[in-house]
């Protein structure tokens, strides 16, 4: 039986899990997404810093949607970035959006 937190992250956010350049697997959750120039961003955490107040959180760019699979990517480009983290500063939600 999975614990209370699992479920309520379930039923709360939508999760997505990627595999790191080591293959293992991430967890990470959805906490609001974007369209920028006909892309979608996500903007995520690691389910596992929910709880943390001051949690990372970073953006990943929709590049492909396949049959059962969608592929992200990183966004490392410092123009791009920063003008996807602005769309979600501006954002009325429950997070404070800080770039550092």
């Amino acid at each position: 039986m999975s614990n209370q937190f699992e479920e309520d992250l379930e039923n709360e956010f939508e999760i997505v899990s990627m595999e790191d350049e080591n293959g293992n697997e991430i967890e990470f959750v959805i906490i609001d997404n974007v369209m920028s120039e006909r892309n979608r961003y996500l903007l995520v955490m690691e389910s596992s810093l929910m709880d943390e107040e001051e949690a990372d959180a970073i953006i990943l760019k929709e590049i492909a949607i396949n049959a059962d699979d969608v592929t992200y990517e990183l966004v490392e480009q410092d123009a791009e970035f920063e003008r996807v983290s602005a769309l979600f500063a501006n954002r009325e939600g429950e997070y404070d959006v800080k770039i550092n």
